[in-house]
């Protein structure tokens, strides 16, 4: 495998739901170890799970705040947070711009969801 360079603008572009839309930049395509993708979070992102992935949330701008576990924090500029495995999370998002990096790399059928 060799160096490879990734523009945001080559980016894959995935409208998630009516707040978040991915901008993906490594897949499991690419290896099954991690992946990593940028979202641009306005707005309520449905409670969803990873049932075999750990979720790291990165804020790059703006302000996320997660709820998890009956628990809400709030998330600013070059900050994260780690959601384990198998741990339900609702994310709303202020003109957030959020690094996801998760590991084992993300796959949809991992995901479960509540509309």
């Amino acid at each position: 495998m060799s160096t490879k360079i990734v523009n945001a603008a080559d980016a894959t572009v995935i409208p998630v739901d009516d707040a978040m839309t991915v901008f993906d930049y490594f897949t499991e395509a690419d290896g099954d170890e991690v992946s990593l993708v940028t979202a641009d979070l306005d707005g309520i992102h449905s409670n969803r799970v990873n049932h075999r992935s750990v979720k790291l949330y990165f804020v790059i701008s703006g302000k996320l705040r997660v709820i998890s576990d009956g628990v809400e924090q709030e998330v600013g500029p070059l900050s994260g947070v780690r959601v384990p495995a198998g741990t339900w999370v609702k994310l709303v998002g202020e003109n957030a711009k959020v690094a996801i990096i998760c590991g084992p790399a993300f796959n949809p059928a991992d995901e479960s969801f509540e509309a």
